[in-house]
């Protein structure tokens, strides 16, 4: 299952295929995104398979670090240039949205 921030308005084209190749190359059963050196945790590639031991993580422990539950099971990051637009840029306040707005207009269809 892929998941993905809903504040992500340039959510990369190829995001479910670069997060299954990490994953694949690395050998782990989780992915995550990173750009400029940062990951993104919520953006990520996860195994129905491990749905049960993350609802005992979310349940049973109060784990609500999701990097601390990844940790646990193996995470590849899958790496994304951050120019000419970060694609995992947020849209959190109206002035975000300005800025996703003057980005489209700058670099067309991002």
């Amino acid at each position: 299952m892929a998941s993905a921030a809903a504040d992500t308005p340039f959510l990369p084209r190829d995001f479910v295929s670069r997060l299954h190749a990490a994953r694949a190359a690395a050998g782990v059963p989780l992915a995550c995104a990173e750009s400029g050196g940062r990951a993104h945790p919520v953006n990520g590639l996860w195994p129905v398979s491990l749905r049960l031991d993350l609802r005992h993580a979310l349940v049973e422990e109060g784990m609500r670090k999701i990097d601390r539950w990844t940790a646990r099971h193996g995470v590849a990051r899958a790496t994304w240039a951050t120019e000419p637009v970060d694609p995992f840029f947020n849209a959190n306040a109206p002035e975000d949205l300005a800025e996703a707005e003057r980005l489209v207009a700058l670099h067309g269809d991002l």
